[in-house]
């Protein structure tokens, strides 16, 4: 194999969408042993496979929302065909990025027919699988750094979180409040559930804990902008949930995620970064299906409960019940 061989992997998503692809970007990893990796993404992007792998080199910033998105589209598509890539793995569903690619002499491997009966993250695998000719069985992960678990365990010393006794993640936001209204609300009906909803399933677990003996401590890691609607979580649950809002970092995010015994969360970023880093989860979805969009791991790392099984699904995530979500957790903490 050419120790020059270059490979350009095409993604651009959020936080979530990325470790989506990193079953996949370990496959091509794994094959071409030599090849130098190169990945076109979006801030997000760039933030999720930080430190992913020795030879992922680069990290091209694709906005497709700016200004001037024409003249960086032209930008890339120059630097494409001038880095002489080998293969180029689209793991996109818009055909329009073939166009980056017309001047290129790579090898070109477009994600096509992705149904909706089966995870993204398999079609991506797939797409790799059937260029290679391997049959890469590869789940999503993702690593951590050294120096973000000591971060993570300062923090939790600071908030008296002792990592020996049972640590219970709720996480009760959602990307979308701040988008336009009707946007917003369509965020709220696929991933907001109710604040009583988790103020009471934090009691029903603390008084199972201590009926049963077991230590446990209820958290959520929240951000800044979170902090309103954690205290008033923290409030209805009569201070059951300890609320942590340190600063910000992303490394220190995944470390003590990676803490936890299980994530009780939404369809969100942070339930696909637990999934990678091999945690238990409850993962509650509306509208969208586990099967395509639920995090890519092994069935028995995490339950799925979908408002469509409930009785009053028109309500979205609300139709899911505390008592639901507090017998699948329940399953997790034995």
């Amino acid at each position: 194999m050419n120790q020059s061989e270059k490979i350009l992997v095409v993604r651009v998503g959020r936080v979530g969408d990325m470790v989506m692809i990193t079953a996949a970007l370990n496959a091509i990893l794994d094959f071409y042993e030599t090849a130098e990796v190169h990945v076109l993404t979006g801030n997000d992007g760039k933030r999720v496979l930080s430190g992913f792998h020795t030879r992922l080199t680069q990290c091209y910033d694709y906005n497709r929302k700016s200004l001037n998105a024409w003249w960086i589209r032209y930008k890339l598509k120059k630097l494409i065909a001038q880095e002489q890539y080998t293969h180029i793995f689209c793991f996109e569903t818009n055909p329009s990025y073939l166009n980056l690619f017309s001047k290129s002499q790579a090898a070109v491997h477009f994600n096509k027919n992705c149904s909706l009966d089966k995870n993204f993250a398999w079609h991506c695998l797939q797409t790799v699988n059937q260029v290679t000719g391997q049959q890469s069985t590869n789940r999503i992960s993702l690593s951590l750094k050294n120096d973000a678990i000591v971060e993570s365990d300062l923090i939790l010393k600071e908030n008296n979180i002792d990592r020996d006794k049972i640590i219970i993640g709720l996480h009760p936001s959602f990307s979308g409040l701040k988008k336009l209204k009707m946007r917003s609300q369509r965020s709220i009906h696929e991933r907001g559930w109710p604040e009583e909803n988790w103020a009471n399933l934090a009691i029903q677990l603390s008084a199972y804990a201590e009926k049963n003996g077991l230590e446990i401590q209820i958290i959520m890691d929240l951000l800044d902008e979170d902090r309103a609607l954690g205290e008033r979580i923290v409030a209805l649950s009569q201070n059951t949930i300890k609320m942590l809002i340190p600063a910000m970092n992303f490394e220190r995010y995944k470390a003590t995620l990676s803490t936890m015994d299980l994530l009780i969360t939404p369809n969100t970023g942070p339930m696909h970064i637990a999934g990678a880093l091999g945690v238990k989860m409850v993962a509650l979805f509306a509208v969208e299906s586990p099967s395509n969009c639920g995090p890519y791991v092994n069935d028995n790392q995490y339950t799925a409960i979908c408002a469509e099984q409930m009785s009053n699904p028109e309500l979205g995530l609300a139709a899911i019940t505390v008592d639901d979500v507090f017998a699948a957790s329940k399953a997790f903490i034995v």
